[in-house]
């Protein structure tokens, strides 16, 4: 390690979604912060397939050139099919570089400065707190990077946040793999979901329409509930897509993405340490139903970039405690039946699958895409109770189960 060393108030490790929010948010406030970003470019590669909602994005601020609007979710089962359409469209596909670029240009515009191909090897500490990151990059070589706080949005890994005993190893863990492909037959105004055992065992397939006549097709499945492996599901994934769309009309791959995502209980980890912050898929922060990060992602890196500020200067877990208490109320229950839906569905087979798409058939089409955005809300409950008493139930049994394991 060089002798060479410079120094932030406040260090982000990661250049994501998260660590982005985080940043501008802190900046905004007058800290001086520094992101280590260990690709070459804010949103390469693309991890993921940018499945959102447009509402949760508008308020986030979000502007409409990143999202391919949705009017119509099809959910195609082993032998039963239901459709929901949307005259107002309700879900989209994010281009998911534009966001993250777009979230760059935010936190380089409130101050913070990003550092490409920067990559973090391990925490400085000092009298049991953190006091920066060993790190190295093109410009400055192996240095010491000192700061008054590190936020860990290192994405699925969380490496920071483990070595300091904050949250747990990955025991589990959803696995995308998808193409991008040119496919002009395709209805992009569809959204399309494949369940079974032929498709993605304990998973599902995708084609979400991103524009510019593009489609991205995807499987994932969970580890090690799963023993599937996605390349090959994805190639069979391939020819029913094929066979859709017609065979004149081609659908040839421009791009491959692949990504992983921690499933772990919402409350697995501890968001706040001495000097340390976690946000993000490092905190295990995305809705494990679908396997949506991005909105839920740039929530919590705004609430831990707001609670930085209104520290002044107590990065102790009671200083920072604004951020832990902010997650908790907007989205810790959603997260919860997200993850208890998860554990559950991780055994479903064929007939299982028929089941549960015959029971989404019963929601209106507002209920259902409550359901896709993991919004189980009061009223959503209320509304269900009418339409299917029974739905509601199961939930709360589950999740009152898996609070209890």
């Amino acid at each position: 390690m060089s002798g060479r060393s410079d120094t932030a108030d406040v260090v982000v490790v990661g250049g994501g979604p998260a660590g982005l929010a985080t940043a501008a948010e802190a900046a905004r406030g007058g800290l001086r912060v520094v992101v280590c970003e260990r690709s070459h470019a804010i949103g390469e590669p693309v991890r993921t397939s940018g499945g959102s909602f447009i509402k949760p994005l508008k308020r986030l601020g979000v502007p409409s050139s990143c999202w391919h609007p949705v009017h119509r979710i099809r959910v195609v089962g082993p032998s039963t099919e239901v459709v929901k359409t949307y005259r107002r469209p309700v879900g989209c596909v994010l281009d998911v570089r534009r966001t993250y670029q777009w979230l760059g240009a935010q936190a380089v515009d409130a101050g913070a400065e990003i550092r490409l191909k920067a990559q973090v090897e391990g925490l400085l500490e000092h009298d049991g707190r953190v006091r920066g990151v060993r790190t190295r990059d093109p410009f400055r070589g192996p240095h010491e990077l000192t700061s008054h706080v590190v936020v860990d949005a290192s994405g699925h890994t969380g490496f920071l946040a483990r070595g300091a005993g904050l949250r747990p190893g990955n025991e589990r863990s959803a696995v995308g793999l998808e193409v991008e492909l040119r496919a002009t037959g395709y209805d992009h105004d569809e959204a399309i979901f494949w369940l079974g055992d032929d498709i993605a065992p304990g998973g599902y397939g995708w084609a979400f329409p991103c524009g510019e006549e593009r489609v991205r097709l995807g499987v994932g499945v969970l580890r090690p509930d799963s023993v599937a492996e996605p390349r090959a599901l994805l190639d069979r994934l391939l020819d029913e897509f094929r066979t859709r769309i017609g065979p004149a009309s081609p659908a040839s791959a421009i791009e491959m993405h692949s990504g992983l995502m921690p499933v772990i209980p919402p409350r697995a980890t501890q968001l706040v340490g001495r000097g340390l912050v976690v946000v993000g898929d490092a905190a295990g922060q995305g809705s494990t139903l679908l396997g949506e990060g991005i909105r839920y992602a740039i929530e919590a890196g705004r609430f831990a970039g707001r609670s930085l500020v209104e520290a002044g200067g107590d990065f102790t877990p009671h200083g920072l405690a604004s951020y832990p208490r902010a997650w908790r109320r907007h989205t810790r229950r959603d997260m919860t039946i997200s993850y208890a839906v998860n554990k559950r569905i991780a055994n479903y087979h064929d007939e299982d699958w028929d089941r549960a798409i015959r029971r989404l058939d019963r929601l209106t089409a507002t209920q259902a895409a409550r359901v896709f955005a993991s919004d189980f809300s009061p009223r959503w409950a209320l509304g269900v109770l009418l339409t299917d008493p029974a739905l509601v139930r199961d939930l709360a049994r589950h999740v009152i189960g898996r609070g209890r394991s």
